[in-house]
């Protein structure tokens, strides 16, 4: 093989392995969209992995954060959250599935400020076998979190 395309490669690898940070509603921000289909439309233009972070911009007692279940998602049930932040921050994703975000706040999910998302697993570089023991605790401590908030302030 070429060393020019190893080299190639390589830096292919490393490049899709860094997590990104995308702003929900790119310049809109979070609110109420004005088409019921906003955020979906906003969802299908971008290719999410683990690690990436999403940025939620909205005025503080507005809106909020919330993650529920794809049966209380889709009937904009808010009874039993998986997670729920009253602040504006940053979410990183920090496992591969579909994930359901929403306001809670009075008929926002009904009205459109809602959408399913799906991170798919992060590509890693080759690298050399880990200890088992090291191997374990690192999937042990990926299962136990799938969020990370990281709050913007007021």
């Amino acid at each position: 093989m070429n060393m020019k395309y190893v080299v190639v490669l390589v830096i292919a690898i490393a490049a899709m392995a860094e997590a990104a940070e995308y702003t929900v509603g790119d310049d809109m921000g979070w609110m109420v969209p004005p088409t019921p289909d906003y955020y979906a439309t906003w969802v299908s233009k971008y290719y999410f992995v683990e690690n990436d972070t999403l940025v939620f911009n909205f005025k503080q007692g507005m809106h909020d954060i919330t993650v529920l279940t794809k049966e209380d998602f889709d009937s904009c049930n808010m009874a039993n959250p998986l997670f729920q932040s009253p602040e504006p921050g940053e979410v990183m994703v920090m496992a591969s599935d579909t994930f359901y975000f929403t306001c809670s706040f009075g008929q926002h999910c009904a009205n459109g400020q809602k959408f399913a998302i799906y991170f798919a697993s992060a590509p890693l570089p080759p690298s050399p076998s880990p200890f088992p023991s090291e191997s374990a605790t690192v999937e042990k401590a990926k299962q136990s979190r799938k969020f990370k908030f990281v709050s913007m302030g007021n």
